[in-house]
């Protein structure tokens, strides 16, 4: 590359022969200059604004011109048409605006009546879902299993024991209307055993008995029919002594008598000769809770004779089968005191009904009832109970025993 012919010394003297700049200004009078120029840009820009502004306000007027014109057509007409009907007769005009003026007073009545009915309906609505509110507030109760006295009012009651698959004898009591005296209760009690709806209940087609019942002094006598089929397996001979002790143990009998056809005493291959069962027996025995299909629930005894109530009652606490559930429940401690007039049942802990719910209640204050009623207790005094009365039952005062076990209904 052809180097450069340039010495530094003549580029020096170039420099030096250019003319020298000067600016004989001062800083104050370049300030004032550079003010007055923003200035005038300022007064342009706001000269600019007022034109856009009207050029936007006759844009609009453009548009809205034909509306407004129409409008004041209208008016001008409705205007002409009045001072027509003026001049045509004035009483018309007067009737017209009175017409208005009354369909408007007919409006008004209108939408008032309407909000005093809304007003009503809503006043309505608001004691309904108050009435609702304190309904579902109440505590509901639970409906009693077992059969008392102020079920009757005048009726007649039948009991029957029922044979579950499991084998186990359970006690019913059906309420029944008497037919003007037109046949007698044991009459009428096959007649109902014939048409109990046993499967609904979970049970097995146990009844009628093969058999015929008839009435002597004070006792059931029961006639087996030849090709009966309750002797053979031990638990088909125990059903069937405990199906005929459920059957009349509550009627004022005292005992229900055997026989065969020629009138000699039947003999099972388990229990050996059977010729009566004895009613009237204290049996001490202890109630629980059965349910053979997991909906329907009965309280039956475990057929135990435990010598005393005492020991009928503590047996409540614990069930020695589990087709069984016990009633008390385990947090629960009771103590039993005997008299000649009736049981005590004494709460170690004050019991409140309500922690419990209403169906273990129920199930545990009948259990002991019919526990108690096994060892020939009639009433008992339930102690230590915060509820002073519960679903009848009032605690303040000795309670009488059930009459029968598991009040059941059914169309006959």
């Amino acid at each position: 590359m052809k180097q450069s012919e340039w010495k530094d010394r003549d580029i020096e003297d170039l420099v030096k022969r250019l003319p020298q700049i000067k600016d004989d200004r001062t800083p104050q009078s370049i300030y004032a200059k550079m003010e007055r120029k923003n200035k005038k840009t300022f007064i342009a820009f706001n000269r600019f604004i007022p034109t856009v502004a009207a050029l936007a306000a006759i844009f609009i007027m453009v548009m809205l011109a034909p509306t407004v014109l129409n409008q004041f057509n209208e008016n001008s007409m409705e205007k002409s048409e009045m001072k027509s009907t003026e001049s045509s007769g004035g009483d018309s005009a007067t009737n017209s605006a009175q017409d208005s003026l009354a369909k408007s007073d007919d409006k008004s009545e209108m939408i008032y009546d309407t909000d005093k009915d809304q007003m009503t309906a809503d006043k309505d609505h608001s004691e309904l879902s108050m009435a609702e509110t304190e309904k579902d507030l109440q505590p509901t109760t639970a409906e009693r299993l077992s059969l008392y006295e102020e079920d009757l009012e005048g009726q007649d009651y039948y009991s029957y024991g029922l044979v579950s698959p499991e084998a186990v004898p359970v006690p019913i009591s059906i309420v029944d209307r008497p037919e003007n005296g037109e046949e007698d209760w044991l009459t009428r009690h096959e007649e109902i055993a014939g048409e109990l709806p046993e499967g609904e209940w979970g049970m097995e087609d146990f009844l009628p008995l093969k058999g015929k019942f008839t009435l002597g002094e004070n006792k059931v006598i029961f006639t087996l029919d030849p090709e009966h089929s309750y002797s053979g397996a031990s638990a088909v001979e125990y059903a069937f002594y405990h199906s005929l002790l459920y059957s009349f143990q509550h009627k004022g009998l005292n005992e229900v008598v055997l026989q065969e056809q020629d009138g000699s005493v039947p003999e099972f291959s388990s229990t050996g000769e059977f010729s009566k069962i004895d009613l009237n027996e204290d049996v001490h025995t202890a109630y629980y809770l059965y349910s053979p299909n997991g909906r329907e629930r009965f309280l039956v005894p475990d057929n135990i004779n435990r010598g005393n109530v005492k020991e009928s009652i503590q047996a409540m606490k614990s069930s020695e089968t589990g087709l069984f559930q016990s009633v008390i429940p385990k947090n629960i401690n009771i103590s039993v005191t005997e008299s000649d007039e009736y049981l005590t049942i004494n709460f170690l802990n004050e019991l409140d009904i309500e922690t419990l719910g209403n169906e273990t209640a129920m199930e545990m204050i009948e259990g002991i009832l019919l526990t108690s009623k096994s060892s020939g207790y009639e009433r008992v005094q339930f102690e230590n109970i915060k509820q002073e009365s519960w679903n009848g039952f009032k605690f303040n005062e000795p309670i009488e025993t059930p009459i029968s076990p598991n009040k059941k209904t059914f169309e006959n």
